[in-house]
C-alpha cells in the first residue's frame, strides 16, 4: 500500500517505519527539518522496552509530497492544534479516493481535517494505546505496545468504505488493530484516559503510573474522569457502560514508567494538546450545561504551565 504519514514524530514515526519494515510504501512528511535530515541521512531509530534501538530505513521529507495522488492512505498523525494548518496547503494533491487516518489525541480532529479538506469524504478516525516519544532528531522511544481501533466516523454512509486494508497493512507491521463499527465510543473511552493522565502528569512531572500512590491526585483524576462520562452522555453517544475511572486507572498501571506526552510537551517548552482534551470536555460541558470544574481547572493550569516553560525566567536562564 502507499502511505504517506503526515506529521512523522514520536507515533507518526512509529507507525511509518513499521509500516515501512513490512514492505509497503511509506514517505514520512514532517515541517521539522533537523528530524526529517537525520532520518534521511542515518535511518530512523526505534528504541524498544528495553532500550534496544532498531534501525528502520524510511522516507521522509519536510516538503509538502508531490506523491499525494497516490497515496491509498494518508495517516494524520501531527498534534491537534496543527491538523488543519497541515492539511490545507495539500488539497489539490490529494487523491479523492484517498483515506485519510487519524490516530491523534483528542477532540475536534475529525471536524479540523474537513474544514481543510472540504471536499473529501473518505475520513477515518481511530485510537492506538501505544506509547512513544522522540528523544533525538531520528531517533524514538517506543515505551509499549497496546491496541489500536479504527473507524468510520460516519456509521450509515453508503455505501461503506472498506476498512479491511488499512487493518491488514497495521496488523502486517505488528499492530494489534480491530475495526470498529461504533469508533466515537472508543475515542472517548481513550479521552477519559487522557484526561485522568495527561494534564496531572504534565503539572507535576510524574511518570503515569505514579498517579495510582497519590491519592489526591487520583482523586483529581477521578473527578475529570467523572465529568467527561457526564459530557459524553449529554453529547448523546451511545457508549456501552462500563467502569470508566478503572479503565483509566488500568492505562496508568499498563504505562506506569512512561512519561505522557503531554509531560514531554511542557518539558520541551512546547505547546501542549490540553485544548483538545481536557479543553474540549470543558468546552462541550458549557454547551450542554454540564458542569466541568475540574476539567476547566486543570486546562486553566496547563495553559499557564506552558506559557511558564515557554517563557524562561531570570533564574532558569542561570541554571
Amino acid at each position: 500500500m502507499h502511505i504517506v504519514v503526515v506529521g512523522s514524530g514520536a507515533m507518526g514515526g512509529l507507525f511509518g517505519a513499521r509500516l515501512a519494515a513490512a514492505g509497503h510504501e511509506v514517505l514520512l512528511y514532517d515541517t521539522w527539518q533537523a528530524h526529517v535530515a537525520a532520518i534521511e541521512e542515518r535511518g530512523l531509530f526505534i528504541e524498544g522496552p528495553d532500550g534496544t534501538p532498531i534501525r528502520y530505513q524510511v522516507r521522509a521529507t519536510d516538503k509538502p509530497p508531490q506523491t499525494l495522488r497516490g497515496a491509498e492512505l494518508i495517516l494524520v498523525q501531527v498534534k491537534s492544534y496543527d491538523t488543519y494548518g497541515a492539511l490545507a496547503p495539500l488539497e489539490p494533491r490529494i487523491n479523492p479516493e484517498s483515506l485519510i487516518l487519524s490516530l491523534q489525541n483528542g477532540l475536534g480532529n475529525l471536524v479540523q481535517m474537513q474544514k481543510a479538506l472540504p471536499n473529501h469524504r473518505r475520513f477515518l478516525i481511530g485510537t492506538t494505546a501505544h506509547g512513544a516519544g522522540v528523544i533525538a532528531p531520528g531517533r524514538i522511544r517506543h515505551a509499549g505496545p497496546g491496541p489500536t481501533v479504527i473507524g468510520d466516523p460516519v456509521p450509515d454512509r453508503t455505501p461503506r468504505l472498506n476498512l479491511k486494508p488499512v487493518r491488514d497493512v497495521f496488523q502486517d507491521a505488528g499492530f494489534a488493530t480491530q475495526l470498529s463499527d461504533r469508533i466515537w465510543p472508543a475515542i472517548w473511552l481513550k479521552l477519559t484516559a487522557n484526561v485522568s493522565i495527561n494534564p496531572l502528569t504534565a503539572l507535576t512531572g510524574v511518570r503515569n503510573g505514579q498517579l495510582l500512590d497519590d491519592p489526591e491526585l487520583l482523586a483529581l483524576a477521578d473527578a475529570a474522569v467523572a465529568e467527561t462520562v457526564a459530557v459524553m452522555k449529554a453529547a448523546g453517544i451511545d457508549a456501552p457502560e462500563r467502569d470508566y475511572t478503572e479503565f483509566a486507572r488500568q492505562v496508568m498501571r499498563d504505562t506506569g514508567p512512561a512519561h505522557s506526552s503531554m509531560l514531554q510537551d511542557i518539558q520541551n517548552g512546547k505547546r501542549t494538546e490540553i485544548a483538545a482534551i481536557n479543553g474540549a470536555v470543558a468546552g462541550l460541558g458549557r454547551e450542554l450545561g454540564v458542569p466541568t470544574p475540574v476539567n476547566r481547572w486543570l486546562t486553566a493550569l496547563v495553559r499557564n504551565r506552558e506559557k511558564t516553560m515557554q517563557s524562561p525566567t531570570p533564574e532558569r536562564d542561570q541554571s
